[in-house]
């Protein structure tokens, strides 16, 4: 039959794993992006899109919910909803021909 002792000591050492295992980032968080992660707000914004926001907002970028990343970083600025779709500067390019005329 094993010591106390002995007994003590394993305890221990699995103790010491668990807390140095909770220690460790998860991949989540490893990931995680912040506003400081981007230089310009533009930046972010891009990343956001792509990423799923306004409809979904992982890293937490938008915090008051209007749709806009970090809106505190500096500009160049996007306040774009929706990333482009293959065709639409085209599309964008002929509508602002088509107004001028």
């Amino acid at each position: 039959m094993p010591s106390v002792r002995k007994m003590l000591l394993v305890c221990v050492a699995i103790a010491l794993n668990v807390l140095l295992f909770a220690a460790l980032p998860s991949p989540a968080s490893a990931s995680d992006k912040d506003c400081a992660d981007f230089p310009t707000q533009r930046a972010a914004q891009t990343f956001f899109l792509k990423h799923g926001g306004p409809r979904r907002d992982p890293d937490r970028l938008d915090g008051d919910d209007d749709g806009i990343a970090c809106e505190d970083n500096p500009c160049p600025c996007s306040y774009r909803k929706h990333l482009s779709q293959p065709g639409e500067a085209i599309l964008n390019a002929d509508r602002r021909l088509l107004l001028r005329t």
